[in-house]
């Protein structure tokens, strides 16, 4: 087993981070339009809040009828921070160990075979098959192993420029992109 290329990398938070934001996108993409309906109806919950305030202090509406307006707009504010912390929550439960398999130093070995992945903690070895298909986004080139797995070879540990298009022509010689299937 010959090796093709060996590069060291060295994966920070960032760069974890960018590929995260990256694939969520990629898997919410058909989603798009619930942030912009949440936005419109907590404008819109705010604006009648507002608009029932002013009238209640000039005497155009009754106490019942204002604080049943007041009740559900704190309501549907509660709702809108929960789901914001929530959402907080949920992307910190997905954020890797500091120096941990994904995030620190590594040592990438590539061969005919595949790629063969050197970290503190031991080996990974991947095979060309379980390569589902490969992108460059911002510099950094992300191979995935799985829908929502990729090995990450940043920008910065990547130049010169040459060592970026010797890694993109040895993938790309080796990798048969699969079409992505949608759940």
């Amino acid at each position: 087993m010959e090796n093709l290329l060996n590069l060291k990398i060295k994966t920070s938070k960032a760069d974890y981070d960018a590929f995260y934001a990256h694939t969520a996108s990629k898997a919410l993409k058909s989603y798009t339009w619930i942030p912009m309906l949440k936005n419109v109806c907590l404008w819109l919950v705010l604006t009648f809040s507002f608009m029932s305030f002013f009238q209640f202090q000039s005497g155009g509406i009754e106490n019942k009828l204002f604080f049943s307006i007041f009740t559900l707009s704190i309501l549907f504010f509660i709702y809108v921070a929960l789901s914001k912390f929530m959402e907080v929550k949920i992307a910190q439960c997905f954020t890797p160990n500091e120096n941990g398999i994904m995030i620190g130093p590594k040592e990438f070995e590539i061969s005919a075979d595949g790629i063969k992945e050197i970290h503190q903690y031991g080996y990974n070895f991947y095979n060309w098959d379980v390569v589902e298909h490969i992108e460059e986004v911002n510099g950094s080139i992300y191979v995935y192993v799985d829908k929502v797995l990729a090995i990450i070879f940043n920008p910065e540990s990547l130049k010169p420029d040459k060592c970026k298009e010797d890694l993109l022509a040895t993938m790309n010689k080796h990798v048969t992109t699969r079409p992505e299937v949608d759940d």
